[in-house]
């Protein structure tokens, strides 16, 4: 019942998504880059985490079309946030199709994603949306914040596990925040279960970028549906790097990659070499146990957020997927 609930939600979301996205340029050119732009779209996990949010309070039932049309402007901040992202990363790929970027160049992807951003906040306006609004300028603002401290701290050998946790909390589980608050607040879900829905949601989202930095090392593009070892190559030393540097016997090793990783492009023998020495000082393990030691508390929250089996049961899935381990190491 559950998963039929979601995907008729969802596809009614996606209504929305092009309604707002392409309302005045549909048969435009600019119009042929946004479509472009939305056939990106992933597994929508955050409109979901929206929906579920809503399904646990007492006004959803009812509310159908204004939920949709929230859950498609969370959508649109997360598609815009994808594309700058991929500006930043100069990702020719994004989940196995070539980006906007890298089809249009950098000057049309920014100002598409800007474009996105300007059409959810007129939107919200004209539809006075204004509470949904407010909560999704300040993630942005959290997730701008969260972007330029990681930009500050590339290539810096000695950035702290807390530093890490500061720098995603903003960039990546900030959103998934704002999905579980618009979601419990249009549903009139109690502070309660609102307070601990969001601790959930943020534990989430730590583990979603845990687990895609740990891909990053052990997956290949074609899995991962864009390049891989970018972040290593661009300075950004992320939860992996910190852990396996934790090893004694790592910095000796790691220092002179690391070093000429600054200066010059590794190449396809170090970078393999690299992976292995990630692996074999534990850095990939520990990523697994951070991922099972949020994974265990939000096991407990999911007893606390009330007594709807079914809900109960997909965030469990989500847990798991998280949780799976994928080693294999494919250049």
């Amino acid at each position: 019942m559950l998963e039929i609930l979601l995907k008729e939600w969802t596809e009614e979301v996606k209504h929305y998504i092009y309604l707002i996205a392409n309302f005045s340029i549909k048969e435009s050119q600019v119009g042929a880059v946004l479509d472009d732009v939305l056939n990106v779209s992933g597994k929508m996990i955050r409109t979901k985490i929206l929906l579920l949010s809503a399904f646990l309070g007492s006004n959803w039932e009812n509310n159908k079309e204004k939920i949709c049309k929230l859950a498609a402007m969370l959508e649109l901040t997360h598609l815009a946030s994808l594309i700058h992202d991929d500006i930043v990363d100069d990702s020719p790929y994004r989940r196995g199709k070539i980006s906007i970027q890298g089809k249009y160049g950098k000057d049309v992807a920014v100002f598409a994603g800007d474009f996105l951003i300007a059409r959810i906040f007129y939107y919200g306006t004209v539809e006075n949306l204004n509470e949904a609004v407010s909560i999704l300028a300040k993630t942005i603002e959290d997730m701008c914040i969260g972007e330029i401290e990681q930009d500050l701290c590339r290539y810096q050998e000695d950035i702290s596990e807390e530093k890490y946790f500061e720098i995603i909390e903003r960039k990546t589980a900030a959103l998934f925040q704002a999905a579980c608050s618009i979601g419990a607040r249009e549903s009139v879900c109690s502070k309660e279960l609102t307070q601990k829905l969001e601790l959930f949601v943020k534990n989430l989202g730590l583990m979603f970028q845990i687990k895609d930095d740990i891909l990053d090392f052990t997956s290949n593009s074609k899995d991962l549906g864009k390049e891989t070892h970018k972040d290593f190559q661009n300075g950004i030393y992320t939860f992996p790097v910190i852990m396996a540097l934790k090893n004694s016997k790592s910095k000796e090793v790691l220092a002179p990659i690391m070093k000429k990783n600054r200066e010059e492009n590794l190449s396809l023998e170090e970078i393999i070499q690299l992976e292995k020495y990630i692996i074999s000082f534990g850095g990939i393990e520990a990523s697994y146990k951070k991922i099972e030691t949020l994974s265990n508390t939000n096991r407990q929250l999911i007893k606390e957020l009330g007594e709807n089996p079914e809900i109960n049961i997909y965030l469990e899935k989500i847990l798991k997927e998280l949780e799976e381990k994928r080693w294999k190491i494919i250049i």
